[in-house]
């Protein structure tokens, strides 16, 4: 049974980045211990580990090495620039952005 795909090239898969650090270890630790702890807690950083800072037991925020934040920052601006490409290459006419900002005021105001 045909498909209708059999002349369509083989995807291939994504590139990975993976110039960035892996995580060696984690660690979990409270808001308040960071702020009494923060020297410390930027060394384990530095070695490689993650820390979670929480908040009653939930995690709030994360500090990482800066190379695999600067990583994720790439992610964001590769993909939000294919999204633009994309856009840009549509022929359907696009909506101002003043008119979208407009629409998502009055519903605001609902």
């Amino acid at each position: 049974m045909s498909t209708g795909h059999e002349d369509e090239a083989p995807q291939k898969p994504p590139t990975i980045d993976a110039s960035f650090r892996s995580q060696k270890f984690h660690i979990e630790v409270s808001v308040s211990h960071a702020r009494a702890h923060m020297a410390e807690l930027l060394d384990d950083v530095q070695d490689g580990g993650t820390v979670y800072l929480t908040h009653y037991g939930k995690r709030i925020a994360a500090i990482v090495p800066a190379d695999a934040a600067e990583y994720l920052e790439r992610l964001e601006d590769d993909y939000w620039g294919k999204r633009a490409d994309e856009a840009l290459a549509d022929p359907e006419p696009s909506i101002p952005w003043e008119e979208v900002v407009r629409e998502l005021e009055a519903m605001d105001q609902q």
